[in-house]
C-alpha cells in the first residue's frame, strides 16, 4: 500500500499525493544523453555493470581518447543508497564517508551524441559545463529512484490520476491544473448551458429547478 504524503481539498475536489508504486527505472527505460558505468557484484548502480575493473578501466580510457566526457560518480551505501558527482567526504557524519562512501563508477556522456542533439559540432566551455549539468541532473534522478522519490497524485478518488513525478511539488501542481482545468469547463458547461436557456427563453423559476435537477 503507498503511502499517503498529501491529502487536501482545492476548489472543492480532493487532491491526495502518494508513492509511486510502480515507476519507471530511468536508467533502463528512458532514453538517456548519459550513461553510468560501475564495477560491482553486489549492487545495481547503473545500465552498464562491467565485469571487474579492467574492463571499467579501459571503456573508460576509450571514452575519453574518443573525446566523450566522463565524471566521476559517487555512492553512500547506508540503509539507502544516494549517488552524487562528487566525493562524500565532509558531507557525511564523521567515520560514514571512509567506510560506507566512495567512488562506484562514472557516469559519460557521448561527444558525437551529444554535439548532434544540440546542433553543435565541438565542444565549448559553456557547453561541456551544460553537459555537466546534464549528467548532474539524471544522477539526481536516478538517486530519486533508488530511494523511492517517486509520485502519483489521484484528484477526486481516482477520476484523474498520473503518476513519475519526481518531487511532491510537481506533482502537486500538476494535480491543480488538472483541477483548474475542471472548474473552467465546469463553468464553460454552466454559461453555454445558460445561453441555450436564455435563447430559448427558459424563465428563472424553471432553470433554477433544472440546475437542482442536475445537481441530484
Amino acid at each position: 500500500m503507498s503511502y499517503e504524503h498529501e491529502n487536501i481539498t482545492y476548489k472543492g475536489h480532493n487532491i491526495i499525493i502518494t508513492d509511486d508504486e510502480c515507476p519507471e527505472n530511468p536508467r533502463t527505460e528512458w532514453d538517456n544523453l548519459t550513461e553510468i558505468h560501475c564495477c560491482s557484484s553486489r549492487y545495481y548502480l547503473g545500465e552498464r555493470n562491467h565485469a571487474d575493473w579492467d574492463e571499467f578501466d579501459d571503456a573508460v580510457r576509450e571514452a575519453k581518447k574518443q573525446g566523450d566526457l566522463v565524471f566521476d560518480l559517487y555512492a553512500y551505501i547506508h540503509g539507502g543508497t544516494a549517488l552524487s558527482l562528487g566525493s562524500f567526504h565532509g558531507k557525511l557524519p564523521q567515520g560514514h564517508a571512509q567506510f560506507d562512501s566512495g567512488k562506484c563508477g562514472v557516469i559519460i556522456i557521448r561527444r558525437e551524441q551529444y554535439l548532434k542533439e544540440f546542433g553543435r559540432k565541438k565542444w565549448s566551455k559553456k557547453l561541456q559545463e551544460k553537459a555537466y549539468n546534464y549528467a548532474k541532473s539524471d544522477v539526481e534522478t536516478f538517486h530519486k529512484y533508488l530511494n523511492g522519490e517517486v509520485y502519483s497524485y489521484n484528484v477526486d478518488d481516482y477520476d484523474d490520476s498520473c503518476s513519475g513525478y519526481y518531487s511532491i511539488e510537481d506533482a502537486m501542481d500538476e494535480a491543480k491544473s488538472i483541477v483548474d482545468w475542471k472548474v473552467a469547463e465546469s463553468k464553460k458547461s454552466h454559461f453555454e448551458q445558460l445561453k441555450t436557456w436564455i435563447k430559448n427563453k427558459v424563465p428563472f423559476y424553471a432553470r433554477e429547478t433544472m440546475v437542482l435537477a442536475l445537481t441530484v
